[in-house]
C-alpha cells in the first residue's frame, strides 16, 4: 500500500513559563534559546519513550485503492481521535455523504467509498489531550534534563568525579516506556 504520514505538533511537555520558573529566569533575553531546549527535550523523551506525548497531529494518506471493510492499521498505534476524513478525485474533495467509516485506537475500515477516488487523508490525533494532562515523572524528568541542556551543556564536573542526571531521568519515565517483545 501505497501511505504517507505528516506529523504536526507545536506543543512541549512544558512550556516556557514553566521552564523558566523552573530555572529561576526573570528576563525574556535567552527565550528564543529555551524554546529551542524544549522543544529538544520533548523530542528526546518522546523518542525515549517511543510515544507520542503532546497533542500530535498525524495525516495518514492514502493512494491506493481498498476494500470495504478492509482494516487499515495507522502505522503509530494508538491513537485517541480520528478528526477529519477527506476522499479526493484529483484535487476534488468528494462530498462526505458518498463514504462512511469507523474506527478503533488500532485501524480504520471504510463501510461505503466512491468508485473513483485518488487519495484518501485521515487526520488523526496521539499523546495526551494537554501537556498540562501529562503525569508528574515525565513533567519533571523534562525540567531536570532542560536543567542539564541550559545550565551544564552535558555532564557535571565535580572535583574528579563525574554525575550525571540521566539515571534519574530515566527512572522517573520507565513506568511510562512502551516495552515490546520480538
Amino acid at each position: 500500500m501505497l501511505a504517507k504520514l505528516v506529523k504536526k505538533s507545536t506543543e512541549t511537555i512544558i512550556n516556557l513559563n514553566e521552564a523558566k520558573e523552573h530555572l529561576k529566569i526573570l528576563s525574556s533575553h535567552e527565550d528564543l534559546y529555551i524554546n529551542g531546549l524544549l522543544d529538544v527535550v520533548t523530542a528526546s523523551i518522546e523518542s525515549d519513550l517511543d510515544k507520542d506525548l503532546v497533542d500530535t497531529h498525524y495525516i495518514f494518506q492514502i493512494f491506493d485503492k481498498i476494500n470495504i471493510n478492509e482494516e487499515l492499521h495507522f502505522p503509530n498505534t494508538p491513537i485517541y481521535k480520528v478528526e477529519e476524513v477527506k476522499v479526493y478525485e484529483g484535487t476534488n474533495i468528494i462530498s462526505n455523504t458518498a463514504y462512511s467509516y469507523s474506527n478503533s485506537d488500532e485501524y480504520i475500515k471504510f463501510d461505503l467509498l466512491p468508485e473513483n477516488y485518488s487519495r484518501i487523508d485521515i487526520k488523526y490525533k496521539k499523546g495526551f489531550e494537554s501537556s498540562i494532562d501529562l503525569p508528574t515523572p515525565i513533567k519533571q524528568a523534562a525540567k531536570i534534563m532542560l536543567t542539564d541542556l541550559y545550565l551544564y551543556r552535558g555532564t557535571i564536573i565535580i572535583g574528579k568525579s563525574v554525575i550525571t542526571l540521566d539515571k534519574t531521568v530515566q527512572r522517573l519515565l520507565q513506568p511510562y516506556k512502551n516495552i515490546s517483545f520480538f
